[in-house]
Formats: C-alpha cells, sequence, structure tokens
C-alpha cells in the first residue's frame, strides 16, 4: 500500500489588511466631502456674483431713467419760467408768474425745503422723499422706462414765495451788475464787483426712480432759469 504525503505550505497572512483598507474608505470620505463643500462654495460664489451683477445693472439702468425725470422737470420750468398763466400750473394769488407759488400737482416748491440735519437721528434724503411724497409734493411721469417708475420735485431756492426779485425774498442766483439790489444773504451781492450777468434763478430739481427688485436711485441737478 502506498502512502503519499502531502505537504502543505503554511499561508501567509497580511495582517492588518483589513484595517487599512477601513483608513482608505475614511480619506476617501473625507477627500469626497472637501471637494463636495468646494464645489457648494463655488457655485454659492457664481450665484453671488451673478446677484451682485444684476442689481448693479437695474441700478444703472435706474439711474439712466433719473435722467428723463431731470429733462421733464426742466421742460415744465421753460415753458411756465415768466408766465402767468399756463395749462400745466394754477395762477398764483401773489407773485407774476406761476412759478412765484407752490405748483404741487406739478411736483414744484417756490421756496426751498433741505432736510432735517438737527434731528436726533438726522433725516436722511431718502425719509425727505418719502415726506414730500406724502404730502403731495413728488410728480410721477405717467409713461414707465424699462420698468422702472420716475418721479421728481422742484424747489425754487428762495426763502419764500412769491416773485424772486423782490427784496423781502432771498434768492440764489447768479450774480448781476447792480450790486445791493437783492436782499442780503443771497449769491447776488456775495462780491462787491457783480458780473454783468442775467438775472436767473437756481432750481434744485430732486429725482428718485423705483424699479425691479427694489432698486432705488436719487439723482439732484441745479439748474437756473
Amino acid at each position: 500500500m502506498l502512502i503519499h504525503k502531502i505537504h502543505l505550505k503554511p499561508a501567509f497572512h497580511r495582517r492588518g489588511t483589513g484595517r487599512q483598507d477601513g483608513i482608505v474608505v475614511v480619506l476617501a470620505l473625507i477627500v469626497l466631502v472637501a471637494l463636495t463643500l468646494a464645489a457648494v462654495a463655488l457655485t454659492r460664489s457664481v450665484t453671488t456674483s451673478n446677484t451682485i451683477a444684476g442689481n448693479l445693472a437695474f441700478q444703472q439702468a435706474s439711474t439712466h431713467s433719473a435722467d428723463l425725470g431731470v429733462e421733464a422737470a426742466i421742460a415744465w420750468l421753460e415753458n411756465n419760467n415768466g408766465q402767468t398763466a399756463s395749462p400745466t400750473a394754477t395762477t398764483c394769488g401773489t407773485g407774476s408768474s406761476v412759478l412765484a407759488c407752490d405748483q404741487t400737482a406739478r411736483g414744484y416748491i417756490a421756496h426751498r425745503q433741505d432736510p432735517d440735519l438737527a434731528a436726533t437721528p438726522p433725516t436722511t434724503w431718502p425719509a425727505f422723499w418719502a415726506s414730500m411724497k406724502g404730502e403731495g409734493k413728488t410728480y410721477t411721469l405717467p409713461t414707465v422706462d424699462n420698468g422702472n417708475t420716475v418721479s421728481y420735485f422742484i424747489q425754487r431756492m428762495c426763502t419764500t414765495a412769491g416773485d424772486s426779485t423782490l427784496t423781502t425774498n432771498s434768492c440764489s442766483y447768479p450774480p448781476i451788475a447792480l450790486a445791493g439790489s437783492c436782499a442780503g444773504g443771497s449769491s447776488c451781492n456775495a462780491g462787491s464787483n457783480n458780473l454783468n450777468a442775467a438775472s436767473q434763478v437756481y432750481y434744485r430739481i430732486t429725482v428718485q426712480v423705483t424699479g425691479p427688485r427694489n432698486t432705488q436711485s436719487m439723482v439732484q441737478t441745479i439748474v437756473a432759469l
């Protein structure tokens, strides 16, 4: 009877193989989480940049629309300057022209008003605008430009209503040839040698534009007529 001896080679056991595989999985999860966070941060950054760019575009468009308000206000002033009667203004009880008194239906104030800087806290221009609008002293253009609503009010740079030529009414206007012919404190007699210029009164035009995404812009300009 033949007996065959079988010699078995001892198996090689890799110690710690399962532990190493677990570490690799943990590292892979950490890298995956880091990449996910980076992707989320990049997405949010791109979204925020697009939102900012869109808001700036709306802001710029609303500022451009303010030109319509300025031009409309100037056109109204030119059409009513020196007029005793006008289809777009009511006749004044005092004064020689329709610009001598308030024309609130057209957003015109015959005297200067400013935000109350002495208040606590000081009144801002947006708050001052809101108060003027609440008193019905602003005028809104009947047409909308690119989704923007344009409103304005005009202030004659005088202390009171009435004719600007009265010595009792101090108005801001360029120097004229006759020194001392206007009320004290006004710009016409600021120097001893006044310029030989036409007597023009200054008007301040404040325009507010509201548009999409609660966009608001305010523009001011000074004109002399």
